[in-house]
């Protein structure tokens, strides 16, 4: 079995790094809703029909053994590894780049095949693990369920959100109202609202460079304040961050927003405080006392 999981898991590897060097990043877009929403309810599915039917199936033995785990959190902390490593950049930014590192997206790596890939495999082998506890009998699984649960769906938000996350970066004006914003590919985006700078605050060190700045500005003449990291919630799938300003003028005539939506982030967030609740269950019923007992009887052995 550790053959044939080593196996998998090296042709997986290499099959991403080919898909890497010929198609590029992964097309997040193209699995836009609802055909993710489509696809994340196949996979569901599946794990759930082959772990129910197929239990002792050679297949379902894989995803669940040892050397599954080694594999899939390898490869998800090496990725996290290039991901610190590594500046990651704009497309615009990458597009002047060149070598092998930008060709294995290192750049950009969260979206490339390579983490993809890895990513998919962690959350198949989780799911099928948190399937297996919840059929087996006992008071404590619901711990473990809400733990590796809470787990999965905070992974698998981020990573089927992925096709829904749009980033802009919008310019406002204090003369005139806009609604033209970019995308981090350059695409001139018009959005249905319309931002205009009303006025914008910089506080400077005593050497003269600035410290904090803050701006309030008008979104279809309701008022939104935006400081650095304090974005504005605009809805609960929209938020909006003040990002740079005009730095050559001593009155500011506009600054940067940047636009980020996440459809799935209150998603991220269940599966947080299903995390925080096993936690606590954890704590409060302490140790599985038949595992204790057993250990007790083996070390009297």
């Amino acid at each position: 079995m550790n053959l044939q999981t080593n196996l998998l898991f090296i042709l997986l590897l290499l099959l991403s790094v080919v898909a890497q060097c010929i198609f590029g990043n992964f097309p997040f877009a193209f699995f836009a809703f609802p055909l993710d929403v489509l696809l994340a309810l196949i996979w569901m599915g599946g794990m759930g029909y082959v772990y129910k039917e197929k239990r002792s199936s050679r297949f379902v033995r894989l995803w669940l053994s040892p050397q599954c785990t080694y594999w899939t959190l390898g490869w998800l902390l090496t990725g996290c590894l290039v991901i610190g490593l590594f500046p990651q950049l704009s497309a615009q930014e990458i597009a002047g780049k060149s070598g092998i590192f930008v060709r294995l997206g290192c750049y950009h790596f969260t979206s490339s095949w390579i983490f993809v890939v890895g990513l998919f495999g962690l959350l198949t082998h989780l799911g099928m693990i948190t399937l297996r506890r919840a059929f087996l009998p006992g008071r404590n699984r619901w711990r473990f369920v809400l733990n590796h649960a809470g787990l999965w769906l905070a992974l698998f938000a981020g990573f089927i959100g992925s096709a829904e996350e749009q980033t802009l970066r919008m310019p406002v004006f204090r003369t005139s109202p806009s609604n033209e914003a970019f995308t981090e590919q350059g695409t001139r985006v018009y959005l249905p609202k319309s931002l205009q700078l009303i006025t914008f605050t910089v506080e400077h060190y005593p050497n003269g460079s600035p410290r904090h700045y803050f701006a309030d500005i008008s979104i279809d003449g309701k008022p939104a304040h935006l400081e650095v990291n304090h974005p504005y919630a605009a809805s609960w799938a929209e938020d909006y961050y003040l990002t740079s300003y005009d730095v050559q003028s001593s009155q500011p005539q506009y600054c940067v927003v940047q636009i980020v939506r996440e459809p799935l982030k209150f998603l991220m967030w269940l599966g947080i405080v299903m995390m925080l609740c096993g936690s606590c269950l954890l704590f409060l019923a302490g140790p599985d006392r038949q595992k204790a007992l057993s250990s007790e009887v083996d070390a009297s052995c």
